[in-house]
């Protein structure tokens, strides 16, 4: 295990074939194994754990499967300025920023 792992997946503690992802919502977990099957990928599920789901994948199918992992969280996160208001005003400051910066260089070099 890693210590600072950031990501919904990891080797197999005891089994270096094997890659485990964890899933807390079985929405998410379900369209998941769909993407797998679909993709034709071999998978094992355990949801003994409560509300965990844990999908093992052969590491021979790690990148389609990390692929396939990533296209579903990022279908279900949420944006990282949640209020359209203050991403667009935002935005529009940092573009006047770095209009300013290349006013103001192309003004010194003259």
């Amino acid at each position: 295990m890693a210590l600072l792992n950031l990501t919904n997946y990891d080797d197999h503690p005891t089994e270096p074939g094997w890659l485990v992802f964890r899933y807390a919502d079985a929405e998410m977990a379900a369209e998941f194994l769909a993407g797998l099957e679909a993709a034709g990928i071999p998978h094992e599920v355990d949801r003994d754990e409560g509300t965990l789901v844990l999908v093992g994948v052969k590491q021979r199918h790690r990148d389609a499967a990390v692929r396939i992992n990533y296209a579903v969280l990022g279908r279900h996160r949420e944006p990282f300025i949640g209020d359209g208001v203050l991403r667009w005003s935002l935005l529009l400051v940092v573009g006047l920023l770095v209009l300013l910066a290349l006013w103001g260089a192309l003004r010194s070099g003259q």
